[in-house]
This record gives structure tokens, C-alpha cells and sequence, in this order.
């Protein structure tokens, strides 16, 4: 167990979780803006994970300014900010935020915080639209969601960057080493669950890791990141925050986007999250048994964010608030969805390859 919680605490930290210092000040925000984006404007802090992000309401629109915390390296930010422009010259166009350059043409600016931390500054295009996770999306929607999510992988495919193997725990090929975080949950019920769902992921999912498909993914396509216009036949407008794009199984990327759906309907468990795969599969090849995989870990997915979420609220007090708004009915979800048997998902999952869309009667 110690060895498992020190490499733990080791990718902890390379993913920029451990506790920061003080919030960056708005006040100096604005100076920095003004020195090096000839930008001015109303200042309006957004809580988020990690980044100290700001809305600017300026005379020439809005935009999102994120200050990387002291915790996370220039390179790091990097990679992200690489990935943003190269999708700004995909063939296929992607609507990603894009990056904002400074009065010099850059698009990192460099900051020292009030403790003398060197900071990343980025400027970003604000995106107007809905959250998904603020509407009620329709089968089709949601196969669209799915197929965009298609379009972002096959627009990274050939994406490298010399830190894209970074050590994520958000990344699943880092899953197995989260079993430690177990000692935090005090149900019963809910360790032997996690429990099960580690057990399967480590014999199922581990062993097949090396062999998958692999490439630069979003890493996060969560209803928090995704901007949609329900009026629109586009419906999906606009992708955001690239904060955990990492090198990893490709199948890991819509591992994110079934999470977020399985058990929030507590009638049809898996009915939306069907609908994204089969709207991916539409556009992007998936073999039958990297498919199947989602049975798996798609749930310890949401595992992963109930953990996390539940650790990080449980020893640091700033980011109690955030972690609990996002999680909060993540164990719940997840009973639901496991009140499906792995057998039927995986049959369910087999057909969506099927555009007559055998879901659209009795969902399961």
C-alpha cells in the first residue's frame, strides 16, 4: 500500500493537485492584461478546479483569461496551448476556443504571483452558448456530441508534443493506481462496488492497455466543456478547456463523454451514453472489442471523479465547493449504471454499429 500511495502522491502532483498559494489578484489580473493584451474591461472570477480563470467584459467582447497554478509546469501549459493551435489548422474544422495573442503575437505570458511564483497567462476567445450539461438533449443530440467528439480525435491524430505522455490522474491508464483513494469512502456498500470496478478494470482493462489505440486526446469531454446551441442542427458549438489533454487510448477519450451519461436517467441508464457512442462510431472506426471496453470504463470513469472529487474535498478545504457540485451524485449514477450487467451493455454498445437505432424504442 505505500508504494501504491507514493506513486499515487507522485501523479498527484504532476497533475497539479497539490494545494496552491493564494488567489491571484484581481487587481494585478488587470494590469497584466493591460501591459500585455492591450485589454481592458469588467473582471469576473469563475471558480474552477485548479487555474485561477476570469470572464473579461470588455468593448471588443469577452473573453476567458487562466493563470496556471504555481503547481503546473510551462511545459505543461504548453502542451496544452500546442494542441489549441493545432487545431486551428485541422482540415475539418473544430470548434475549439482558440488562443488570444498578446501585444508581442504570444500566446503564454509569463506572470509572477504575489508570492514570486512564475505563472502562465493565457487569454482565451469566450464562447457563447449553453453548457450541455445545462440541457435536455434530444437521441440525436446526443449522437452528436458523440460525433464531434469523433471529429476532435481524428483532428489530434497526428498531434505530438514532448510532454504528451504527461502523468495525469484524470488519465484511465493511471486508474488502477487510485485504488488507495478507497480509504476515504466510509460507505460499505460503496467500497465493495469500487471495489468490483477496480477488480474488473485491472482484469479486463490494464492487461489490453499497451495494445489499444493511442493518440493525443481532449481527456475531459464532460457536459462542463462542451458548448451547444439547441436551435441549432449543429447543436454541438464549441469545445473548451484542454487542461487534460494527454497521449492515451483513444477509447479512453469516449470513456469521458459515457461517464457523464451512465445512471442519469435512472430508467434508461445507458440510453444517452449510447447515443454518443453511436454517433463516434459514425464517424470514427472503433473495433468491436475496443467498443466493448466502454462496459468497463466508461463506470470507472465516474468512479475516478467520485474518488477524487471525494479525497481532494475531504483535505482541502478550497476545493470542497467545486469537487461536491460536480460529484456529488456520481455514487448514485454509478449503483445505477451497475444495475445494468456487464453482458447487456456490452450488447448494447455491439449495436450501435446499427443506424436503425434499435435504442430509439425501448431504451435500456
Amino acid at each position: 500500500m505505500t508504494a501504491s500511495s507514493d506513486l499515487l502522491a507522485q501523479i498527484a502532483q504532476e497533475s497539479a493537485l497539490e494545494p496552491g498559494g493564494q488567489a491571484f489578484p484581481e487587481q494585478q489580473v488587470v494590469a497584466e492584461l493591460r501591459t500585455h493584451y492591450h485589454l481592458t474591461g469588467r473582471l469576473e472570477r469563475i471558480p474552477t478546479e485548479k487555474d485561477d480563470t476570469f470572464r473579461l467584459v470588455s468593448t471588443g467582447g469577452q473573453f476567458l483569461v487562466k493563470i496556471a497554478p504555481a503547481s503546473e509546469s510551462a511545459e505543461i501549459v504548453n502542451l496544452q496551448s500546442s494542441v489549441m493551435l493545432h487545431l486551428e489548422d485541422a482540415p475539418a474544422p473544430i470548434p475549439a476556443q482558440r488562443l488570444v495573442r498578446g501585444g508581442h503575437g504570444q500566446v503564454e505570458t509569463t506572470v509572477v504571483d504575489p508570492d514570486g511564483n512564475d505563472r502562465v497567462m493565457r487569454v482565451l476567445s469566450y464562447l457563447e452558448g449553453s453548457l450541455l450539461a445545462t440541457v435536455r438533449p434530444t437521441s440525436a443530440q446526443f449522437a452528436g456530441v458523440g460525433a464531434m467528439l469523433a471529429r476532435l480525435d481524428l483532428a489530434l491524430g497526428e498531434f505530438r508534443h514532448p510532454d504528451d505522455s504527461r502523468l495525469l490522474i484524470w488519465d484511465l491508464k493511471n486508474f488502477s493506481h487510485t485504488r488507495p483513494l478507497l480509504q476515504w469512502v466510509l460507505d460499505r456498500d460503496d467500497v465493495a462496488m469500487a471495489t468490483w470496478v477496480f477488480d474488473r478494470f485491472d482484469a479486463l482493462v490494464a492487461p489490453r492497455i499497451d495494445d489499444l489505440d493511442t493518440q493525443m486526446i481532449h481527456g475531459d469531454f464532460s457536459p462542463f466543456n462542451v458548448v451547444v446551441d439547441p436551435g441549432s442542427e449543429q447543436f454541438v458549438t464549441g469545445i473548451i478547456d484542454f487542461g487534460d489533454v494527454v497521449r492515451s487510448p483513444t477509447v479512453f477519450d469516449l470513456s469521458v463523454a459515457v461517464a457523464n451519461q451512465i445512471g442519469a436517467d435512472e430508467r434508461r441508464p445507458w440510453a444517452s451514453a449510447l447515443d454518443i457512442v453511436r454517433g463516434y462510431r459514425a464517424q470514427r472506426p472503433l473495433t468491436d472489442g475496443e467498443a466493448a471496453l466502454l462496459a468497463i470504463t466508461g463506470p470507472a470513469r465516474l468512479l475516478l471523479r467520485a474518488l477524487v472529487y471525494g479525497w481532494r474535498s475531504s483535505t482541502q478545504a478550497h476545493t470542497r465547493d467545486y469537487g461536491l457540485s460536480h460529484s456529488a451524485l456520481d455514487w448514485t449514477r454509478l449503483r445505477c449504471a451497475l444495475s445494468v450487467t456487464t453482458s447487456t451493455v456490452e450488447a448494447m454498445i455491439a449495436a450501435t454499429t446499427d443506424p436503425l437505432r434499435p435504442n430509439e424504442g425501448k431504451r435500456p
